[in-house]
């Protein structure tokens, strides 16, 4: 089941997606007449880092060795459709595509995380590059505005062991793995992450990036797909 929110006449509501149609309250709706909303309002945001080998590689200036955790303002969500403000403070923003897992009942020292996944959506994981590097500690660069598009919806009934994800700008493919190729799997992100800290109901967990980040510039346009759960699409401007 595909899970989402929306804004319709100034209204918002929580729907389903099912059939190319929008279901609310018994209401069917258009997609394209639809403004859509980030599926949950997360409380925090988790951000694996280098989850994927060919990742650590590509910024190996940068990679932990093994796969660490930053943490991303719950003020930088942004649904699909929404556009990504680069800052003033930046010259080099960079698109991040990842699957996301979004929790369904919080818990600490996690044992059985299948039982604290609500399901599974994308997410743009936008990251000031220059700003990462030159400050070490990675929040700030992870934070600004529309820094974390994620939806379209989240699905509840995928297995995320092997999934496709690809990223393109401007129909250019630039990222394009599978998630079997992760070092953590994302039943083991969420184990990995409630090790360190409590998990809420809500809860975004970014599974990290595969290779192939890219800068980002204005009027670019980005699509990142998994197939079973859709394609966010996003637009970048000042």
């Amino acid at each position: 089941m595909k899970l989402l929110k929306f804004k319709h006449n100034g209204k918002t509501y929580s729907g389903i997606h099912e059939n190319n149609t929008i279901i609310a309250n018994g209401t069917e709706f258009d997609p394209e007449k639809i403004t859509f909303l980030p599926p949950v309002n997360p409380p925090k945001i988790i951000c694996i880092g280098f989850n994927y080998k060919k990742h650590n590689e590509e910024l190996k200036d940068m990679a932990t060795g093994e796969p660490t955790i930053t943490l991303k303002a719950p003020t930088s969500v942004l649904g699909h459709i929404g556009k990504i403000i680069l800052p003033p403070e930046s010259g080099d923003v960079q698109h991040e595509s990842e699957l996301g897992i979004v929790i369904k009942k919080g818990g600490y020292r996690i044992k059985n995380p299948v039982e604290h996944i609500l399901g599974y959506t994308i997410v743009n994981d936008v990251t000031a590059r220059d700003i990462e590097r030159k400050m070490v500690q990675w929040s700030a660069s992870k934070s600004f505005p529309t820094f974390c598009p994620f939806g379209p919806f989240i699905e509840t009934e995928i297995n995320p062991g092997d999934l496709e994800i690809t990223c393109k700008v401007n129909g250019e493919l630039r990222q394009n793995a599978r998630t079997s190729q992760m070092i953590y799997s994302p039943e083991e992100c969420v184990k990995f992450v409630s090790k360190f800290m409590e998990l809420q109901k809500d809860d975004l967990i970014a599974t990290g990036t595969p290779p192939g980040v890219g800068k980002l510039e204005e009027g670019d346009e980005i699509e990142i797909k998994i197939p079973g759960i859709g394609t966010l699409k996003n637009s970048v401007g000042k």
